[in-house]
């Protein structure tokens, strides 16, 4: 696998665009909801969602992160401006709409169930004076800003673009939606996502296939692991077994480990064990932002749950 990774150091802040929404999250339930009952549940956080999931993790890791969004001007724009300026996320490019998207979420049976109100627009990408270390985005947010993603990669100090997928809500899984990956360096899809685009039997065909048109293409399982294919090897790890109380953000916690992994050199198996830990770290707790780990965090993790055979702790080294 070849990215362009070198000297990353020296480029500045990874640039997360994405919708983000003020998630307000239930964990607990004893069943699904019914009309005309309350059910007591016994936890709830109120955290910001959407992209900030990733942004809040890698900033989390220790890594320079700038959000991309817009931010409502009401009282629930505020909550989320408040806790990501806490959290060193920037939003000096977040720009204002008078209501901020908001997001239900019930977290029952090992899944959630959610309600949202808002909309996943994201403002486009304008010109920087330096291109940013990294990217991570949905591919429709890099089909609509192509010609900008391409100059970020094109410059002396390239951009590596981190992508993942959006769900197709018309269930066409149109081919024409993976185009962009023509300019994405690392793609992370989940199952049912690559699954279906790819037409393919199994994940094991879909990674290869990605493989083809992407330097790296990771799948996420969820309890099922991850499995990742980079043009030389396709490598396939394990879930760490580890009490589930919410999995609102896991994925994105996922991808935010492999994210801050690789920005820092490690080889693949070393940066997907990195990111099966920061995501199973956020499963034990309700919310999926503020749960991200910090490194101390992915050391006691390791610490207290059994390490599943084939994982890498090498990110360990990298946390410091």
């Amino acid at each position: 696998m070849v990215l362009p990774l070198s000297n990353c150091a020296e480029r500045g802040q990874v640039l997360v665009a994405g919708s983000v929404f003020l998630d307000v999250v239930m964990a607990g339930l004893a069943h699904a909801p019914r009309p005309g009952e309350e059910q007591w549940v016994s936890d709830c956080s109120i955290v910001p969602g959407g992209s900030a999931n990733q942004a809040i993790a890698l900033a989390r890791l220790g890594v320079d992160t700038a959000l991309h969004c817009y931010l409502g001007t009401d009282r629930a724009g505020q909550m989320v401006r408040e806790v990501l300026r806490k959290e060193a996320v920037g939003i000096d490019s977040a720009c204002a709409v008078e209501r901020q998207n908001v997001t239900v979420s019930l977290a029952l049976d090992g899944d959630r169930a959610m309600t949202t109100v808002g909309t996943d627009a994201v403002p486009p990408l304008a010109p920087l004076p330096h291109a940013p270390r990294g990217l991570v985005a949905d591919l429709p947010t890099i089909q609509a800003n192509l010609a900008q993603v391409r100059t970020w990669q094109e410059a002396e100090a390239p951009c590596t673009v981190f992508a993942d997928a959006r769900w197709d809500p018309s269930e066409q899984w149109d081919h024409s939606d993976l185009e962009p990956l023509e300019v994405v360096d690392v793609f992370t899809p989940n199952e049912g996502e690559a699954l279906r685009y790819l037409r393919t039997d199994s994940v094991r065909q879909a990674a290869a296939a990605l493989a083809t048109r992407v330097p790296l293409a990771v799948i996420t399982r969820g309890p099922r692991g991850v499995i990742a294919a980079d043009g030389e090897q396709l490598l396939a790890l394990p879930a760490l077994d580890v009490p589930v109380v919410d999995t609102t953000g896991a994925g994105d916690a996922f991808a935010a480990g492999l994210t801050w992994a690789l920005l820092e050199g490690a080889d693949l198996r070393t940066a997907l064990s990195a990111g099966q830990v920061t995501a199973a770290f956020t499963l034990t707790r309700p919310g999926g932002s503020l749960s991200a780990p910090r490194p101390a965090d992915l050391r006691r993790m390791v610490e207290a749950y059994q390490v599943p055979e084939g994982y890498s702790l090498g990110f360990l080294d990298l946390a410091g």
